[in-house]
């Protein structure tokens, strides 16, 4: 016997989920969006991240691996009801894992107008060969 699930209407069923569900967004562990370039010689990293402050920031490298993230500090005052909530400042996690070409000693950060801008150097090309004279 196989058994099927029976939906009675469920274009309704689909349309009040949409209208009713997440009232309140949780943003625990947001992605934000990124852009990634590359000038002259470096790369940029944009993070669109609004709401936070330059503080709630902590970038650190570890073995290449660019890590970012941030925690908004200013939490809302508890006697708010949110009917829904669809943005909000809350914990964010972004990795990045960057190349051996890049100069770590030199990594730059800028943060205005809810844009969070990396600067990475890349480290001016290394001789890696040349021609050895026999004597």
């Amino acid at each position: 016997m196989t058994l099927i699930r029976f939906h009675n209407h469920p274009a309704m069923n689909n349309t009040y989920g949409q209208f009713f569900s997440n009232p309140s967004r949780n943003c625990n562990s947001c992605n934000p969006p990124a852009n990634i370039y590359e000038q002259d010689n470096a790369f940029f990293i944009e993070l669109a991240v609004p709401g936070y402050m330059k503080e709630d920031f902590n970038i650190n490298l570890e073995q290449q691996v660019l890590n970012i993230s941030a925690a908004e500090k200013n939490k809302e005052p508890e006697n708010e009801k949110y009917l829904r909530r669809e943005f909000g400042a809350g914990e964010i996690s972004k990795r990045f894992v960057l190349p051996k070409t890049v100069d770590t000693d030199n990594i730059k950060a800028d943060y205005q107008n809810g844009i969070l801008k990396i600067h990475i150097p890349v480290k001016k090309e290394v001789k890696l060969s040349r021609e050895i004279a026999i004597s």
